[in-house]
């Protein structure tokens, strides 16, 4: 006796239709559905291949941490939470700047930012003086005037509690160095997570 067997799969809203002819008595197919795209969707995966390691999710390729580029010339970053990334920039006379990004690289918004706290140091010791980071000029950023205190080259090392960070969070460690004041035009550099396999 000839079956015919219907099965519908719904991948990101579309209805796939797909019927499989077997004869009574064989062994029926079965197939699993994911729950999320980016379970199944991996870079450079053959068929029966499990995920490299360093495999990043289409879904996520095609969105989140796809931009490294640094927006002000400044040295950029992506936090551990991989929710936000940061870029930090030294202006004359003495003023540093942190411009705060979503997942996006998209600027955080006013109440967004006014949940980050910071501090800075001069100088890469654990014991030199810490600094709070105020509201910058611009809404996604905190900044800092650090005036006569800053002499080439300079290493800026930055605490920074992020926004959805827990209120008893350690704050994040990220360090800056400068051997001249931030040109806002220029190309920038950034520091990739290491493990993300991702460039700038």
């Amino acid at each position: 006796m000839r079956m015919i067997r219907v099965a519908i799969v719904i991948v990101s809203g579309l209805v796939v239709l797909s019927a499989s002819a077997f004869f009574a008595g064989r062994v029926s197919w079965a197939t699993s559905v994911p729950s999320h795209p980016s379970e199944v969707l991996f870079q450079n995966q053959g068929e029966g291949q499990s995920p490299d390691s360093g495999s990043i999710p289409v879904a996520q390729e095609q969105g989140a941490h796809m931009d490294h580029k640094a927006k002000h010339g400044g040295t950029f970053f992506m936090s551990l939470d991989n929710k936000h990334h940061l870029e930090g920039v030294l202006l004359p006379p003495g003023t540093f700047r942190v411009y705060l990004y979503d997942d996006h690289t998209r600027p955080l918004k006013a109440e967004e930012t006014k949940q980050a706290v910071g501090t800075v140091q001069i100088g890469d010791s654990e014991d030199a003086p810490k600094i709070n980071l105020g509201p910058g000029k611009k809404k996604e950023a905190l900044e800092v005037s650090l005036g006569d205190a800053v002499k080439f080259p300079v290493t800026l090392t930055l605490l920074l509690h992020l926004p959805g960070m827990a209120p008893d969070a350690k704050p994040e460690l990220f360090n800056f160095k400068f051997t001249q004041f931030t040109d806002e035009r220029g190309p920038g550099t950034c520091t990739p997570m290491p493990k993300m396999n991702m460039s700038c």
